[in-house]
């Protein structure tokens, strides 16, 4: 006993020891850091001063728990909170999921209506959707994982409920799917959110078309793919762009061209398809460009936002396909209201591009509202006029234009000139009175459209081009115009020199190809002649597309059914045309490039 309390005494007078000694260590750690603090102050730096340690078994003392120190390992699982809630979240959405199954098991029991399920299963959807618009705040994840459960709860609830257990008529379902989209752009218009209407808008275009396969119920469900393309303007018009607007357009042209598809182009109608009314069919097809270009005019014309390629593209297709499937569906009959609602739609274009749209920085939506002027005016005169008065009507237009450019000096006017031009050349005999009086059977006297044409293009060439102005891209805009006033004027010189000689039965073919050789040549040499005295570069373009038909002509006509006489008579004219004009256009432009 004696020599326990012995050791224990001992061992007790070791452990003071011990404590004393890592005392004295501490006090002189705590000295060394004093002096070293005091050394940097009286220094004047901020860097502490390195002072030798008193007792080197101290500094080995303190660096020895360094050493034995254990490395960094694994810390455990992390955090509920990090990052973001993940795992919580990701829990959330199953436990969604499981819910919608459970429902499911509800309707398939029987021991519930079946309708009555359906009905809490698209509550249930509604209200994860908005659990996810208000998720966005705390957590994007959140909100995107909220979402994908409510796509993943409504599409297939929708698909079985309609074409499996067949507790919802397809009117019924696209009725929810149109609703859906409402809310989801709703909701997430005032948050600006782009992952929930894109979530909303994937779903909803996926059971649609599938619905519409299954089903084969056109009328609603196109309706209801048209209310999303609708909600998605309506966003877009109060600030909202959604980048989700492209899907929901791409959707609402396939539809409408399925129902332009089965009810007009297919004869007999698909089986399982029902026949909708002439009506119908035309409401469903001008819904498209009444939505896309009511937004367009809102945006860009009304509240002068910049017009994107998007918007152009989309407007383009949703009027061709609604003009397309209108006059298809009524035979015709839709002419008269489309051409008008076109022409007023012209008249807006045109306000814009000569008034709204008149800042540096809306010079996109000027140049858009432009083209759109030129072809819906175009389009128009098309649909509400016979022929005769088209080429009237658009003579009368090309020649306003270029007084109107000769005022302005709008580009976009120079440009409806040789548009309206070229579209009155398209519909008039113009283009077949030049052919055959340049390479077939010469016609008599010319009707009086050719003549309104070739006067429209001259006048409007000595109207407009008279506007002082050195741009290659500003001469470029009455190459049509010269052109069809050189060509026209060739082939009425060449109507009546075969007049004067005699009448065309009496012309034998090599002179008659004599002929045109000459009044090419003698057109090309004007036309160049012309170029140089007004200093105007287009014509002498002109001039060289006269010498390319005329090697043309050469080697399919002259060689063909001349004779040596006359191809002696060709060539001659042909080769001084090749020297003398080039001259001309040389010497042109080593004048001041002035223009009168």
């Amino acid at each position: 006993m004696t020599e326990t309390i012995a050791g224990i005494a001992t061992d007790v007078e070791q452990l003071r020891g011990r404590v004393r000694e890592l005392e004295q260590r501490v006090a002189t750690l705590e000295a060394q850091s004093a002096a070293s603090i005091a050394a940097a102050a009286a220094s004047g730096t901020d860097e502490p001063v390195s002072t030798a340690p008193a007792d080197e078994h101290a500094t080995a003392a303190v660096a020895a728990p360094e050493r034995d120190k254990p490395p960094a390992t694994w810390r455990g699982f992390p955090p509920v909170e990090t990052p973001a809630g993940v795992f919580t979240v990701l829990g959330k959405g199953v436990l969604g999921i499981a819910g919608a199954f459970l429902l499911r098991a509800l309707a398939e029991s029987g021991s519930l209506p079946k309708l009555a399920v359906v009905t809490v299963g698209i509550a249930y959807a509604g209200a994860w959707m908005v659990l996810a618009t208000r998720a966005h705040e705390r957590s994007r994840f959140a909100s995107a994982t909220y979402a994908a459960t409510s796509a993943l709860i409504l599409a297939p609830m929708l698909w079985e409920s309609t074409v499996r257990f067949h507790a919802l008529t397809p009117a019924f379902a696209a009725a929810v799917l149109a609703g859906y989209s409402i809310l989801t752009l709703a909701v997430a218009a005032r948050r600006g959110l782009e992952m929930a209407p894109w979530v909303a808008t994937a779903a909803v275009t996926v059971t649609a078309i599938g619905l519409i396969i299954a089903t084969r119920a056109l009328l609603p469900l196109t309706l209801a793919l048209l209310t999303l393309a609708l909600a998605s303007e309506v966003s877009a018009c109060t600030g909202h762009r959604l980048t989700q607007r492209v899907l929901a357009a791409l959707v609402a042209d396939f539809a409408v061209w399925q129902v332009i598809d089965v009810m007009t182009l297919s004869n007999p109608l698909p089986e399982g398809y029902q026949a909708m009314l002439a009506g119908t069919v035309t409401a469903l097809c001008l819904a498209l460009p009444a939505i896309y270009g009511g937004s367009l005019v809102v945006r860009g014309f009304l509240l002068r936002t910049r017009i994107t390629y998007f918007d152009v593209v989309q407007s383009a297709v949703a009027f061709a396909l609604g003009s397309f499937g209108a006059l298809r569906a009524t035979q015709g009959a839709a002419a008269a209201v489309l051409g008008t609602v076109l022409l007023a739609l012209a008249g807006v274009c045109y306000w814009g591009a000569l008034s709204r749209f008149m800042d540096e920085g809306l010079t996109r939506n000027r140049r858009i509202a432009a083209t759109w002027a030129a072809v819906l005016l175009v389009a128009a005169c098309w649909l509400l006029l016979p022929a005769g008065l088209q080429i009237v009507f658009l003579s009368v237009a090309a020649v306003v234009a270029s007084l109107l450019y000769a005022r302005t000096g709008k580009f976009s006017l120079g440009w409806h000139v040789s548009s309206y031009l070229a579209a009155a050349a398209v519909v008039s005999p113009l283009p077949d009175y030049v052919v055959n009086a340049l390479a077939r059977v010469v016609p008599g006297w010319p009707p009086w459209t050719v003549w309104i044409v070739a006067f429209a293009a001259a006048g409007s060439y000595a109207v407009g081009a008279h506007h002082g102005e050195a741009k290659l891209a500003r001469r470029l805009l009455w190459v049509v115009p010269a052109l069809l006033a050189g060509f026209a004027v060739a082939a009425l010189a060449v109507s009546a020199i075969v007049g004067v000689a005699g009448g065309r039965s009496e012309l034998a073919a090599s002179r008659l190809s004599v002929v045109r050789t000459f009044v090419d040549c003698l057109v090309a040499l004007g036309l160049g002649f012309l170029g140089l005295r007004w200093k105007r570069v287009e014509l002498g373009w002109v001039a060289y597309a006269a010498v390319g038909f005329g090697t043309l002509k050469l080697l399919l006509e002259d060689l063909r059914f001349g004779n040596a006489a006359s191809l002696v008579v060709s060539l001659l004219f042909y080769g001084g045309v090749l020297i003398l004009l080039p001259r001309m256009m040389q010497r042109g432009k080593r004048e001041p490039s002035e223009v009168t």
